[in-house]
């Protein structure tokens, strides 16, 4: 038993979520679907499968049940996961595999299996066993036949160079390219995804150990921007995008958690903590389309925390004048360097750097980042909150540009 998920909303978002993964575009979908249900395939019915799905993905209308089946044999998923959007996963009958096809004696569906761009048809499993051992396992001549007689199998013939060294045969299914092949260890080593994912189930348990483990609020372009001034060293395959969608449907503690100021890795733990998580701006923007009530608490802590990063900044600077004063006038140039040592602001991660003399030969660093959201809404309390944020944000700004000049 399980619980079906009562918003439509929320069922579409998870639907669309799995679309993208399987097909270019939704239009590709909406054609797989026609295909498989053999209906006229024109742009026309093309048109009105997306006009129908598109209401469907907008939480507009409900899924209907003769699309289940279809829907979960084109995603790979199962009725539960759809219904529950995406809360219950269990196992589906329709899980292709070459176990499976090799029992089938459909050509139909030796082909499809053939024609997949992901070759399946080329692997062992976890038996080590291929599609051929099952297929003799299940003595499928009907099968080995089909592959001979359309050339996806040849036996080498006698007019062949090396056929007196070898009796073997060969096939015509392409592999897929050297760089699709044994890359899980690049993969981990090299993209977020295992990260994001992990994040992704740490926040849906509310397992903090694990969010803490894997430093959840901080992202490689606050990093590389806080410790050594690059702001550019975010890698290709960072995934946030899922990531703000998931806080931005998390329990109440996970949002907190996440609106909850930081200390970035190898800060001095005596340093106040001055990190907001980077991507808070994306959260509040889809919390904002989603209508969201809680959208306002989490603004309002942006907002605090760019007002304290605006007075930290004045302080600072008030600071450094009051001291610079003691040995030198103002107006010399000595002076004027020294009072705008360094303030810097990386657009890319909104993160604010400058360093301030608070006594003489003593320089100390200010980093953070601030926080923006650029979205509206006809929520008259939470669009004023909105221009309040912006507002915090462009004051840090002006501040850091007035000191630059």
């Amino acid at each position: 038993m399980f619980n079906i998920e009562k918003n439509n909303k929320k069922i579409g978002d998870h639907l669309r979520k799995q679309i993208r993964k399987k097909y270019p575009s939704e239009r590709q979908f909406c054609k797989a679907y026609l295909e498989k249900e053999h209906m006229d395939i024109n742009d026309e019915e093309i048109r009105k499968m997306q006009n129908r799905f598109s209401q469907i993905l907008n939480g507009k209308k409900a899924i209907q049940t003769h699309d289940l089946p279809v829907v979960t044999e084109l995603l790979d998923i199962s009725c539960e996961e759809i219904l529950s959007a995406g809360k219950e996963c269990v196992p589906t009958a329709s899980h292709i595999t070459n176990y499976s096809v090799a029992a089938s004696k459909n050509p139909n569906v030796w082909r499809k299996h053939i024609e997949r761009k992901d070759k399946l048809i080329l692997n062992y499993d976890e038996y080590g066993n291929s599609i051929l051992d099952y297929a003799f396992k299940f003595r499928n001549y009907e099968l080995l036949k089909f592959l001979t007689d359309n050339g996806y199998i040849t036996f080498r013939n006698t007019s062949e160079e090396n056929y007196q060294y070898n009796f073997g045969a060969d096939t015509t299914i392409a592999r897929r390219k050297i760089s699709d092949i044994d890359t899980l260890g690049s993969e981990l080593g090299y993209t977020d995804k295992l990260r994001a994912n992990m994040l992704k189930l740490a926040m849906e348990n509310e397992d903090y150990s694990v969010l803490d483990m894997l430093h959840a609020r901080e992202t490689p372009m606050i990093f590389f921007a806080a410790l050594y001034n690059n702001q550019d060293r975010e890698p290709e395959n960072y995934v946030y995008e899922d990531i703000a969608e998931c806080i931005a449907s998390a329990p109440d503690s996970v949002l907190d958690y996440f609106c909850t100021e930081y200390h970035i890795l190898n800060q001095k733990t005596n340093n106040p903590p001055f990190f907001l998580y980077q991507h808070l701006g994306d959260v509040i923007r889809i919390m904002v389309k989603k209508g969201d009530p809680r959208v306002l608490k989490v603004i309002n802590k942006a907002i605090e925390h760019n007002k304290k990063i605006n007075k930290l900044l004045t302080k600072n600077l008030n600071e450094t004048i009051k001291e610079v004063k003691k040995e030198l006038p103002l107006e010399t140039e000595e002076a004027k360097k020294m009072i705008t040592l360094l303030p810097d602001f990386y657009k890319k991660c909104d993160v604010v750097k400058e360093q301030c003399y608070f006594k003489w030969n003593d320089i100390k660093t200010l980093t953070s980042n601030i926080i923006h959201a650029n979205v509206k809404t006809n929520n008259v309390k939470i669009s004023n909150a909105l221009s309040e944020l912006n507002a915090s944000y462009e004051r840090v700004r002006s501040k850091v540009d007035w000191r630059k000049k």
